[in-house]
């Protein structure tokens, strides 16, 4: 995954929300402080009107989580935040993030 284990998945309304918002959040096009907040570290993806977002850590994901739930209530948008989750390196999936990693060969 390149560092980036950990995603926010949310489902927008409609196709063209979807774009308009992973469009802006792609581009940067946002206020100094969800930039900050942001970080360069995130990058964003989108199939249709479900967005990701990925991050290298949890506090980044967590972060992004924040700034895209203050875009959808600013731009009266309505979306299902499907959460964090972490990618699994052993099943291959993507995981809730509060399902603790395996840390031995055993688990």
């Amino acid at each position: 995954m390149n560092g980036e284990d950990w995603r926010v998945e949310l489902t927008l309304d409609d196709e063209q929300h979807g774009y308009d918002l992973g469009e802006r959040l792609r581009s940067r096009d946002l206020d100094e402080d969800a930039r900050a907040r942001l970080g360069r570290r995130v990058y964003v993806s989108r199939n249709g009107s479900t967005l990701f977002l990925y991050a290298g850590s949890e506090e980044q994901a967590r972060a992004a989580e924040e700034v895209v739930r203050q875009l959808v209530a600013e731009d009266d948008l309505s979306a299902d935040f499907l959460g964090v989750t972490r990618w699994h390196p052993v099943e291959e999936v993507w995981k809730d993030a509060a399902i603790p990693l395996p840390r031995t060969d055993e688990e």
